[in-house]
């Protein structure tokens, strides 16, 4: 008696958050050897891996409901979210720099705290674009517009420009995508 074989793609599918987890691990020691410090690839690799293991995660921890997408469909449907918290740790990483300038302490919360309140905008859009993914494509896509050109002028331009503006434009882009094949991703009519 043969026992069945599973369809073609569920064993793949199995594995395919541990390969995101095991790369993102892979690409953060890549990013710590290589330093981060003013070193655009070292950056890269960092966020890369912060989205792999983001990304790694929410396809474990999904509901059973929704294990009737496609792989494809899958990855869509949690790559935007993925990259908006990876967005939000990134620019959090920006706020570490209070606890240098020797400040008291309710000067260093209150200092934290205007750090991060472009985390929190990130966060709030986050919150409303969860189910009605048009709001996070037009607000992050309008977030990177308006990074650069806040910036245009100034020395950082080339530098801060791209590692700023860069996820929030994909953000934008991957909920407007997912904003379009919503009925396909949820399995109600669009």
């Amino acid at each position: 008696m043969e026992t069945p074989l599973p369809p073609s793609g569920t064993t793949r599918r199995r594995f395919l958050p541990f390969g995101f987890l095991g790369a993102g691990l892979i690409l953060l020691a890549i990013s710590s050897l290589v330093g981060i410090s003013d070193n655009p690839p070292g950056i890269v690799a960092m966020l890369l891996g912060i989205c792999a293991l983001i990304l790694g995660g929410f396809m474990l921890v999904r509901p059973r409901n929704t294990r009737t997408r496609t792989l494809g469909q899958e990855l869509l449907y949690w790559a935007p979210r993925a990259t908006c918290i990876t967005c939000a740790v990134f620019i959090s990483m920006f706020a570490l720099d209070v606890f240098g300038e020797g400040r008291d302490l309710w000067g260093t919360i209150t200092a934290l705290f205007m750090h991060l309140v472009p985390t929190f905008i990130i966060l709030l859009i986050l919150a409303a674009s969860w189910r009605r993914e048009w709001i996070g494509g037009i607000l992050f896509i309008a977030a990177a517009i308006w990074y650069l050109w806040s910036i245009w002028d100034t020395r950082f331009f080339w530098s801060a420009g791209p590692l700023i503006s860069g996820p929030l434009l994909v953000t934008g882009i991957l909920f407007l995508l997912n904003w379009m094949h919503r009925g396909e991703l949820r399995g109600t009519p669009a």
